[in-house]
């Protein structure tokens, strides 16, 4: 019987493996089309005045996305003519409306694949920018100087393979880089063979967006119900089994104290199954905002580059968790969140000690409200600025 059963999670496992080695034969195969791994000659403009970003396709809720638009908002009031192009099929009034939805007010141009391909060398912009490893090598066909604004390091998007290697090698092919905070650029730097120059923005937020909002710090002591906003994303980098399990362990420990920990994932589309907690969806600014004024903490995984939810949360004076394991160190001061490790029992009793002691969240809100006075989109812009003016 035991050799039967065994030999049917082999046929199940071996079901399974087929699957999935056709999902990936379609998405590397589709990537290969255009795949082109040399490295480019870049020579520097003669002059900049016209620069368009290229995107995979505008999508809704996805904060990359939404800062390749603030950059190049900020890039348009500096009198530069922007433009955001995509390579995949999308109309451009669902560009623009994506577009607003992710950022009202946002400047540019906005260009169908259709449009982007008939650039030519007579008709290029002074600069075309990749914004994710995927649209490197459609940059490359066009006779701008050709520069990437790295976001993340995107290899850790995937397990060690076919696809996490492509992606790694578009570090190593020519183009000016940009990296979105330093972090990016110390692992290209450690993990690649980069070929060109590496310049630095710092990475920042929108604070009129996100209003510091005032709480007693000194009544979550007697609190007998803790509200916590979870992002929540599919990807592993996020962390997404892990958090999971963890909300739901410390639901039960934090049970027995009689305090309720009512979790509201959010992140992914309400079909999305959770455990431990409701899934509230996809949200905009507006829902964000409410969620952050609602919720007594705040829990992120930011294990890759950080993105701009912990910083919305901190602006709105919702105290963080991050994890150890992760970078959140590498952007803000020390005690600026409670930092746990990958265990129930580590968040257990890390989150007991500060409900405890309000004291202590006083001073992680105080610290991390000085850091982001020192940040904002029209800084970041200006660095941009300051590196095309030196092309």
């Amino acid at each position: 019987m035991e050799a039967l059963i065994r030999e049917g999670k082999r046929t199940l496992l071996s079901l399974i493996h087929s699957v999935q080695a056709r999902v990936d034969a379609y998405r590397v195969n589709a990537l290969l089309e255009n795949y082109d791994p040399s490295v480019v000659e870049n020579n520097p403009p003669k002059q900049v005045k016209t620069i368009c970003f290229l995107l995979t396709r505008m999508v809704r809720f996805v904060g990359g996305q939404t800062s390749v638009l603030r950059l190049g908002t900020e890039l348009s009031k500096q009198g530069y003519h922007v433009y955001y192009a995509v390579y995949k099929p999308q109309s451009k009034e669902e560009m623009e409306y994506v577009a607003k939805c992710n950022l009202p007010g946002v400047q540019g141009t906005f260009l169908t694949a259709a449009s982007f391909r008939k650039f030519n060398e007579k008709k290029c912009p002074d600069v075309v920018v990749a914004t994710g490893w995927d649209t490197v090598s459609h940059v490359k066909k066009l006779g701008s100087y050709k520069m990437y604004y790295v976001q993340d390091y995107e290899p850790y998007f995937y397990t060690f393979g076919e696809m996490f290697l492509m992606a790694k090698k578009t570090y190593e092919q020519g183009l000016h880089m940009v990296s979105f905070g330093a972090w990016n650029k110390q692992m290209i730097e450690h993990e690649c063979k980069p070929v060109s120059p590496i310049d630095v923005v710092d990475f920042p937020y929108e604070r009129a967006e996100y209003p510091l909002k005032e709480r007693d710090f000194d009544i979550y002591p007697d609190k007998k119900e803790i509200v916590i906003a979870v992002y929540l994303k599919y990807y592993g980098k996020r962390l997404p089994c892990v958090v999971q399990y963890m909300i739901e362990k410390v639901s039960k420990m934090l049970k027995e104290d009689g305090v309720k920990l009512t979790a509201k994932y959010y992140g992914e589309a309400k079909t999305f199954k959770v455990q431990g907690g409701e899934n509230i969806g996809m949200l905009n600014k507006q829902e964000l905002r409410a969620l952050y004024e609602e919720a007594d903490f705040g829990l992120v995984a930011s294990m890759t580059n950080i993105c701009t939810v912990p910083y919305e949360m901190l602006a709105t004076g919702l105290p963080l968790i991050e994890f150890s394991e992760g970078t959140f160190e590498y952007f803000f001061p020390k005690n600026s969140a409670t930092l746990v490790e990958m265990s129930a029992d580590d968040l257990y009793h890390k989150l007991k000690s500060v409900i405890s002691k309000p004291e202590v969240l006083r001073e992680q809100q105080k610290n991390a409200q000085e850091y982001l006075n020192t940040l904002s989109w029209e800084k970041t812009g200006k660095q941009f600025g300051e590196i095309l003016e030196r092309l």
